[in-house]
């Protein structure tokens, strides 16, 4: 197997990255365009759309989406490879070449879910043309993270890091694949099935059930081991519950009885292990039993929309009121409309999970769950609240206090294009 990347706490987001710029003026082309060495896409949004009305229409929501993106996508466009993204801007010395999966997962649903929220044959024909572009050079860059050879169990997946001696290197974590597969599956059914590889996310199904810790001698016996890694014996929910979400849509696209079986099994798990008595999510257990009783925004979301996915496919109703029990707890710890409650001391990108569960959910049980709501006002506080109106980049990164990070600047913009999103693509939402 590979190298380790350095050691990352357990549910926090990885940090450091490749070959950095410092941001540019405040109009910036969207510069992930064909290939290596393409000349700039065209101008995709700025600044300038800061001075909006206090409830944004559509196509204002779609201009501040289009104007964080193109800020993302030059920005942080690694100067080794313009396909490539990179951790951090300005780029520090101890950054690695180009960003880890992780982030670069979260950048591509963001431009994914952009793409989706804009008219391709109307008035945003330019902007669909060069977001388009965008999305074909990350989905190259994803590659570059491939490893066939597999990791500890064998079977091939996407490792945490790559840069351009090495190739794909590092730990095996299947959080990262969970998000990679489940954004094909998304792609492809937001496509209607003209992109997105279903056959990947299939294939990463396999790498997922090669994860399940089946020692019965285990506290909690069951649920999806975090990584390969050495260091970390953690089983968390992030690891299993999207897991279950992609055996749902698995055996929804393919009729495979298995993964419906994989799904409702790891959810089961994951709410006997780790449910806490206020019906929301811890993050993990460990190897002595212990739990780690933290509430992230995304072990909330996930679960969420999986439940009401398993509902749909099921009939069982029991789903729907899992489902809507989440919903509450939710809105009682997180407080989510609320300016200052505890949603906004979230990570960007955990929110941004979160609402994407919102919102299909909402689509699969109805608008007791508040999706709609919930992210346009998530959306408006945060357009208001961290982000530079001159840079269009996230102020007050939460992952060191140096720079702007690809995992905030890629969950604000996918926050804002969930917000720009119709109504008819939220049950395609990973």
């Amino acid at each position: 197997m590979s190298p380790q990347v350095p050691h990352r706490p357990t549910a926090l987001p990885r940090s450091a990255d490749a070959t950095g710029r410092a941001p540019g003026p405040a109009r910036r082309p969207l510069l992930l365009a064909a290939a290596a060495g393409a000349v700039a896409a065209p101008v995709v949004g700025s600044a300038a759309s800061a001075h909006a009305a206090p409830s944004p229409g559509p196509g204002e929501r779609r201009r501040r989406a289009l104007a964080v993106t193109g800020a993302m996508l030059s920005a942080f466009r690694a100067e080794s490879d313009p396909d490539m993204l990179q951790e951090r801007v300005p780029r520090q010395p101890e950054d690695p070449e180009f960003s880890y999966v992780w982030p670069l997962s979260q950048a591509r649903a963001a431009v994914n879910e952009l793409l989706a929220g804009l008219d391709a044959g109307g008035p945003d024909a330019g902007d669909a043309t060069a977001v388009e572009e965008a999305d074909a050079a990350l989905i190259r860059a994803q590659e570059h993270y491939w490893y066939p050879e597999g990791g500890s169990t064998g079977v091939p997946g996407y490792t945490a890091a790559t840069n351009s001696e090495q190739g794909a290197n590092g730990d095996f974590f299947y959080d990262d694949n969970d998000w990679i597969a489940l954004l094909e599956i998304e792609q492809h059914l937001l496509t209607d099935g003209a992109a997105g590889d279903l056959d990947r996310a299939v294939e990463l199904l396999e790498l997922l059930r090669s994860g399940e810790a089946t020692d019965p001698g285990l506290p909690s016996p069951g649920g999806i081991w975090w990584t390969q890694a050495d260091w970390n014996d953690d089983r968390n929910t992030v690891s299993t519950v999207p897991a279950a979400k992609l055996a749902l849509r698995v055996h929804q696209l393919t009729g495979d009885a298995a993964a419906l079986e994989d799904a409702l099994r790891w959810l089961d798990w994951t709410r006997g292990a780790l449910l806490s008595p206020e019906g929301l999510f811890w993050d993990n257990v460990k190897l002595d039993g212990t739990i780690d009783r933290t509430f992230w925004a995304y072990n909330q979301g996930v679960p969420l929309a999986t439940e009401a996915l398993a509902h749909e496919i099921t009939g069982d109703r029991v789903h729907r009121d899992r489902a809507l029990d989440l919903v509450a707890a939710i809105e009682e710890h997180f407080s989510p409309l609320e300016e200052g409650g505890l949603l906004d001391e979230q990570p960007l990108q955990f929110t941004a999970i979160l609402l994407a569960g919102m919102l299909h959910a909402e689509a699969l049980i109805g608008a007791r769950v508040g999706g709609r709501r919930t992210v346009q006002a998530v959306a408006e506080r945060l357009w208001r609240t961290r982000r530079d109106p001159e840079t269009d980049l996230v102020t007050g990164s939460r992952e060191t206090d140096v720079g702007t990070h690809l995992l905030d600047q890629a969950g604000l913009a996918r926050i804002l294009a969930l917000a720009a999103l119709p109504r008819r693509a939220w049950r395609h939402l990973s």
